[in-house]
């Protein structure tokens, strides 16, 4: 019988360890908060997303069969909420993301390693969006400005291309909860200022020098 527990991915390896034996449904409210919490847009979690969506799908499925079944309605009532929570959860993923890309439009677009975080969908929403974006500040405000105000990516012809762009603050204090043992960890670009993160600490810091850790599963954001 289809319940929770079958939101489940399969094995792993490495840091990823740490996640087995935990719902697919935990492991995309994680993402979605790690998505919140970050200030910069994270890597796309393609096999999670799939693997809910064929879960979904099937989960469909079931509902379906046991709609015509008076014996089976409590259980088609406890699966189609657990469905719609499911949902939800996959929805705030989508939307964290979007508005994410929607805020750091230039620069994503600009840069091909934080491009290539988005899914192919993802990418084309990005592109359509930049139309749109760029056409109704064009239209609405820089069509009204002098010539040497118009770009939309400076203040000013004299100024350095990109200072009107956006970008994430990697400075931003996150709280993390460390998942295992990781050692002492550089908290400065200097190396003068380390913490040692051990398994089930909470800490609040700067996200840069977690930045990798949490890109490697060895973190979560709270």
């Amino acid at each position: 019988m289809d319940t929770q527990d079958d939101f489940d991915l399969g094995t792993a390896t490495g840091a990823e360890e740490l996640q087995q034996g935990q719902s697919d449904a935990t492991l995309l409210k994680q993402a979605t908060v790690n998505e919140k919490v970050a200030p910069e847009l994270l890597d796309y979690d393609a096999p999670l997303v799939a693997s809910i969506e064929a879960q979904i799908e099937h989960q469909e499925g079931v509902i379906a069969d046991y709609r015509d079944n008076p014996q089976m309605e409590l259980p088609r009532l406890m699966y189609s909420y657990e469905l719609k929570r499911v949902r939800y959860l996959l929805q705030a993923y989508h939307r964290t993301r979007l508005s994410k890309i929607e805020k750091f439009i230039l620069h994503i677009l600009e840069k091909e390693e934080v491009l290539d975080r988005l899914s192919e969908k993802e990418k084309t929403y990005a592109q359509d969006y930049f139309m749109l974006f760029g056409r109704h500040q064009k239209e609405t405000i820089l069509n009204l400005m002098p010539d040497a105000f118009r770009d939309i990516a400076k203040q000013s012809a004299g100024s350095v291309r990109g200072d009107m762009i956006p970008v994430p603050d990697q400075d931003k204090h996150v709280f993390c909860r460390v998942l295992a043992d990781r050692g002492y960890v550089e908290m400065n670009n200097a190396g003068t200022e380390t913490a040692e993160f051990s398994k089930d600490d909470l800490y609040v810091a700067r996200y840069h020098p977690i930045q990798t850790l949490l890109k490697e599963g060895w973190v979560h954001l709270i």
